[in-house]
Formats: structure tokens, sequence, C-alpha cells
């Protein structure tokens, strides 16, 4: 994967999300590029040890200077950086001030801008006005990159040409993710117990929010629980909502059979997934939904909520999971129901999560994210 001509890339960023920054990497490696990011902590995050994870890659980057109001960063020295950098292509994320600097560079210098996003319908702007600032945004760019489909359908809504939309999908370095997850197996039993877990665990990663759609779970193990004597819930994350959920559990007499791990760091998610056997993905509100990928990579099935910007992507109905919508909790426990009790049918998921992951490479991301830059 080359490029005829290294081109004077910059990409501007809010802080460093680890997910993207192999991506970056590969980008970079073949341009000659450098970061702007807008801030070096991340408000969603503040737990992530930025410098750690900066320092295992090799792009070059810089941290904006500026000041925040609210969740809202304000960094007006992005316009000089540009000037400085003097790129031939820029390449901002979403619809925000440091992309209305990076037009007013685009269109002084006659340099290409390109819009990178991950918004969809489900989770794009609904007010009018914001939607016409978007609208005008798009009207206004030379090309866009997708994180998923479902953003390449909400481009388009917005006003972009279809053939100007590429999609670099969202994704991990999946070949050293199953590697690591097979390495966790043998030592999944002995988790297991440490846990308290039985024989079949239905798996859940991510914040303890309503946004979430975790309760809609909870409601539906409800309906099978007596039917899956052999079968434990594992929570693996945090948040506002767990308390409420551990009195649901108290009230339904759930507590035995739903255990609650807490938030784990990246690198100990592994293990959690390498001991389970589905992955319940019931979310109301999510741009892409990360654990999909992680979960598919490591052998899992998913039921995942329609409401996912990864659903469509990643999802082969009923040959590496399903997409439900998560309010319908009985469809939701019939389907966990089927799986669970059909060891033949989890087998045959299980395999074809694992199969299904191939095309969604770090490079073949990086090599539509080049197409997008170079056409």
């Amino acid at each position: 994967m080359t490029c005829s001509k290294k081109k004077k890339l910059v990409i501007i960023h809010p802080s460093p999300y680890p997910v993207k920054l192999p991506l970056f990497d590969t980008v970079c490696a073949e341009t000659d590029a450098i970061i702007l990011f807008s801030s070096k902590d991340s408000l969603d995050h503040p737990e992530w040890n930025m410098d750690q994870i900066l320092n295992q890659f090799r792009f070059r980057y810089k941290v904006l200077p500026g000041f925040r109001l609210g969740r809202i960063d304000i960094r007006p020295f992005a316009l000089f950086s540009l000037i400085y950098y003097n790129p031939d292509v820029v390449v901002a994320t979403e619809f925000n001030l440091q992309t209305i600097f990076a037009l007013i560079y685009a269109k002084l210098f006659n340099r290409k801008i390109l819009i990178q996003s991950n918004a969809t319908s489900f989770t794009g702007a609904t007010f009018p006005r914001r939607r016409r600032f978007r609208e005008w945004l798009v009207h206004c760019c030379d090309g866009f990159i997708a994180n998923s489909s479902e953003t390449k359908k909400y481009l388009c809504e917005l006003g972009a040409d279809s053939d100007k939309v590429f999609v670099s999908l969202q994704t991990i370095d999946i070949f050293k993710w199953k590697r690591s997850s097979e390495g966790w197996k043998d030592s999944k039993d002995k988790l297991k117990h440490e846990l308290n877990l039985k024989s079949k665990v239905i798996l859940y990663v991510g914040r303890l929010e309503t946004i979430k759609g975790i309760q809609f779970l909870f409601e539906a193990y409800q309906y099978i629980n007596k039917e899956l004597k052999d079968t434990s819930v594992l929570i693996v994350g945090s948040g506002s909502y767990e308390s409420n959920l551990k009195e649901y559990c108290r009230q339904k007499g759930l507590l035995d059979n739903v255990i609650f791990a807490g938030y784990k760091q990246p690198d100990e998610l592994l293990r959690y997934y390498a001991l389970a056997d589905i992955l319940v993905f019931p979310t109301l509100w999510d741009q892409f939904g990360l654990v999909v990928i992680e979960a598919l990579a490591s052998g899992l099935p998913v039921i995942c909520s329609q409401f996912a910007g990864s659903a469509e992507d990643l999802i082969k109905e009923g040959s590496n999971g399903f997409i439900i919508d998560p309010h319908d909790t009985k469809k939701m426990a019939d389907l966990l129901s089927k799986v669970l009790t059909d060891n033949d049918l989890l087998r045959k998921l299980k395999l074809g999560a694992l199969e299904s992951i191939k095309d969604f490479t770090i490079e073949k991301s990086a090599e539509n994210f080049l197409r997008a830059i170079n056409v």
C-alpha cells in the first residue's frame, strides 16, 4: 500500500482516542503527516494515561493550545498551525470549531479539506440550526471519511456526494487481539471460578448508563433466568446506573446469577471476552460500538442493537450474531435462549464470528483513508 506521492497531510482530531491511533500510525507512515490534537485529556475517560498510550506510536503530533468551554474545545491557534505546516490536505474530525479553521485555511490557500466522521442518523444533530450548519460544512468540503456505512448514509443525507464518501472502518488490530484472546482461554476456568460464574456466560462490556440500554438486557434475562440454570450474566464496566441495576437484581432475585466485575482497563478486557459465550450490546445510541468488533475477534457471537453504528458493517444475521431493537426484550430473551441451549448453533456462530472479521483490518481501513485523500 503506497502513495504515488507523499502528500503533506494534517489530521485535526479531538483528544487521542486509543482505537484510532493504530490507523493514524499506518496512514502517517504513507504520508508526510502530523496530527493536531485539540486536547490531550479525554472528558469521557479521565483514567486513560495519554502519555503511555501515545508513546506506543510513531506518528508526529502536537497538542493545540487553547481552552475549553464546558465540553467544547476552543483552539484559535489551529488556523496558524495549519498555515505553518502548509499541508496539501486537511482531514478535520467531525463538525466543530476546529473544522471551521480548517475550512478557512483550505479556502484561503486552495487546499483540499475532508471531514472524518462517525456520526449517524441516530447520533447526529437533530436541532434544525445545527443540522443546517452541518449541511453547509458538507457542501463546502471536498470529500469525507466515514467510520461506518451508517455514517456514510448520514453524510449523504446531509448532502454529500456518495462517490466522495470513503468508508474507513473503525477497527482494532484484530489478529493481535485474536492471538491475545486465545492466550487467555487456558485460564478461563480459573477466572470463572474466581468470579463464581456458571458454565455459560452472557457478557456485557461498557458504561452502565441508561443510554447504553443495559436495563433491557436485565429485563430479557429475567424471562430466561429459570430456564437457563447454567448461565450467568457478566457485567464489565461502571457508571451512574450501577446502583439501580444492582437493586433491580436484588428485587428480582438475580444477584447469584449476575456478576458485576467493575471497570477494566483496555488491556484487561481480553480475559473477560475469553471466558464468555456471547456478547449483548443493547445500546440506544452509539456512533460505532467498538465492543462488537472486540467480541467478534474473540470468537463471540453478538446480539447487537440496531442503534449501533457498527451493526450493518459487522453483524451478518444468523452467521455471527443478530441485530435487534433492544426495546424488544422478549426477542432478545428468545435469541439468548435459542443460542445458549443449542451447542451446535453456538459453535457455528463462534466460528462465524472469527471468519467475519478477516476483512476488518487496520490496513484495509488505512487503504480507504488514503484513497480519500488521494482522489
